[in-house]
């Protein structure tokens, strides 16, 4: 006797569907109108992810975009494990960890350029910043690369960086440039 198997991979997806009336926008189920975030007019496209306990309302995600002049901030900070370019520097923030007043970075460097050494100077090209404006200060006694490194063409360095804030660093973003007045890309480290 012969058993076949079928296997089905099971895929995770929202339910695309458009809203039939104008309706509210609520941050939670059974929230009073006054907590309303806003409004979706009919024909608007949502993802339906799941109901509420009690059935009555559906989680949903909408795409929309905001014209930057907006914003406070127009930049997109990413995660950490993102390659990203400033320039000639590749720059991958492999890990961030906070100990009390303290940032401990490891974030990997690659020159790009196939003819020129980059100089990589923490110091100058590299900031990180945390709610209300507490500035992390490089501390040059610990740490990997703190100071001046010339990375050759195409080669990668993995600097460790530390940083001493004067208060515990709260919504703390990486900020990486290519060179002094250059190409800036940003990192949200998370906490």
């Amino acid at each position: 006797m012969r058993l076949i198997f079928w296997t089905i991979p099971v895929l995770l997806f929202s339910q695309e569907t458009e809203i039939i009336k104008k309706t509210l926008i609520y941050t939670a189920p059974h929230a009073s109108r006054k907590s309303a975030l806003g409004q979706l007019y009919p024909g608007t496209t949502i993802n339906k992810l799941k109901k509420d306990k009690s059935g009555q309302f559906i989680k949903a995600s909408l795409e929309f975009y905001i014209p930057v002049e907006f914003l406070e901030e127009g930049r997109v900070s990413h995660p950490p494990g993102i390659v990203q370019i400033a320039d000639d520097a590749h720059y991958k923030l492999l890990q961030a960890k906070k100990e009390g007043n303290q940032v401990r970075l490891f974030l990997q460097v690659t020159n790009k350029n196939t003819t020129k050494n980059l100089d990589f100077s923490p110091m100058a090209l590299i900031k990180i910043i945390g709610k209300g404006e507490n500035k992390g200060d490089l501390n040059p006694f610990e740490g990997k690369h703190q100071a001046l490194a010339i990375i050759k063409p195409q080669e990668t360095i993995t600097a460790e960086l530390i940083y001493d804030f004067k208060s515990k660093p709260k919504r703390v973003e990486l900020i990486c440039t290519g060179k002094l007045s250059g190409d800036r890309v940003f990192y949200n480290l998370g906490f």
